[in-house]
């Protein structure tokens, strides 16, 4: 594996975000049973736990495609009846971008046109390009992505959570014969998973993905000043 391919993105907005769907998946497997607590069982495991994990977001793509869970905010602020940016700021803006490409030449006459949204969009994915190297853009998209990811694996990661609830419930009933022999651990590992099902459904919202994707696009925007 080139460790170059794992960058701060991959990192941190796709592998998080699959470690935190299987999670659940392997804390049950070993707190609740005995049999893989030896070294090589574990060593095994976690191997295949990992590689699973870089499938996950492929799998979302194949489920799920090219849908989009928010709005092109940075090509929303850009448009000239949007009050999110200040006009001076816009127009500020408007003039730079029309510098730096001919293509973008009508950002010298803004309107609410269907062909000036299309020119703000286009302006939006040259911006993605040219700021690449950009700490604090990229930051943002990072935790942009990383909401993404994680308000795509939402419904998934509740049905594990769920499945490994019932594994328990089921594996500690018929393996005790009585409630009050069941492990502590096992408790444990339950409410682990009820913690992460609140998690899920409290934590993961389209209102939390709405708010990283407006500070993402405010700061892609705000880099245009950067590009003089």
């Amino acid at each position: 594996m080139k460790l170059e391919l794992l960058d701060a993105y991959n990192i941190r907005a796709r592998l998080s975000a699959s470690i935190i769907l299987l999670a659940p998946i392997a804390i049950t497997v070993f707190v609740c049973f005995d049999e893989i607590h030896n070294i090589a069982t574990s060593a095994v495991f976690i191997g295949l736990f990992l590689a699973f994990t870089n499938y996950i977001p492929i799998l979302l793509r194949m489920v799920y495609g090219s849908k989009q869970y928010s709005v092109n905010y940075a090509a929303e602020f850009l448009m000239p009846s949007d009050p999110t940016i200040s006009l001076n700021s816009k127009h500020r803006y408007y003039e730079i971008l029309a510098d730096l490409e001919t293509s973008f030449e009508l950002f010298l006459h803004p309107d609410d046109t269907d062909e000036f949204r299309k020119c703000c969009e286009s302006a939006v994915a040259y911006l993605k390009t040219r700021t690449r190297e950009d700490h604090l853009v990229q930051e943002e998209n990072i935790n942009y992505g990383f909401c993404r990811n994680l308000l795509r694996s939402k419904y998934i990661g509740i049905l594990i959570c769920i499945s490994m609830c019932c594994l328990i419930a089921v594996y500690s009933l018929l393996t005790y014969e009585s409630i009050s022999e069941i492990p502590t651990v096992h408790y444990f590992a339950f409410a682990t998973n009820i913690v992460m099902i609140l998690f899920w459904c409290v934590g993961v919202t389209q209102r939390a993905l709405d708010n990283t994707a407006k500070t993402y696009a405010r700061t892609l925007i705000a880099a245009i000043d950067t590009l003089k």
